[in-house]
């Protein structure tokens, strides 16, 4: 199979009416991707990362702007703000491990004011719709057991549900992946209000 390597930016309406522009994350988002941490508050911070974060990992931070193709991905929901763009929330999925080439782990992020929105649930679907064009025939990721809006939301998209036996705080959602069974994204031209892609590059 051969790695997809790109994503056509789309322009997409919400359930509330707001729209967003869904695109790959380039390099120069990596400054709007740090205040868009800043924003989360602690609790949402210690839902995502499962832990009481203060700043993204530099490192973490280089391998969603710079993902190896065919290999991580990250996409991000952005609207057009004054100085630019706001990023208001963001998807990923990475290699499960070195040796472990079918399995990818994602991981989703929506700002405060933009959840209810239906916003998670087209993040996550575009996950699931890309990454087997990627070679992953497994999905997963580890949710805060707390964490019931989440939970409700890998159900809904068909993902399985199991407790960490080492860990009652925690529960592991899986998903198996089959090309075949996913229907295309459809990509819709941007809107005109919303804000367009930086440059990936000179």
């Amino acid at each position: 199979m051969t790695p997809s390597t790109s994503y056509h930016p789309r322009s997409l309406r919400l359930r509330d009416g707001r729209e967003v522009l869904l695109r790959a994350a380039v390099s120069s988002d990596a400054a709007e991707i740090v205040q868009a941490f800043e924003r989360l508050s602690a609790d949402s911070r210690y839902k995502r990362f499962m832990q009481h974060k203060k700043q993204l990992n530099p490192a973490a931070l280089e391998r969603g702007v710079h993902p190896q193709p065919g290999r991580d991905f990250m996409l991000l929901a952005t609207i057009p703000a004054a100085d630019g763009i706001d990023i208001v929330g963001g998807a990923q999925y990475v290699r499960a491990g070195e040796n472990n080439t079918s399995t990818c782990e994602f991981a989703i992020t929506v700002a405060e004011d933009w959840r209810g929105s239906g916003l998670a649930t087209d993040l996550l679907a575009s996950l699931v719709h890309r990454a087997p064009h990627d070679g992953y025939t497994v999905m997963e990721g580890s949710v805060m057991a707390q964490n019931m809006p989440m939970l409700a939301l890998a159900r809904k998209l068909g993902f399985q549900v199991e407790p960490v036996p080492e860990d009652g705080t925690v529960v592991r959602v899986t998903r198996a992946l089959k090309q075949e069974m996913l229907p295309p994204v459809p990509v819709k031209p941007a809107a005109k209000n919303a804000a367009t892609p930086p440059p990936s590059g000179p």
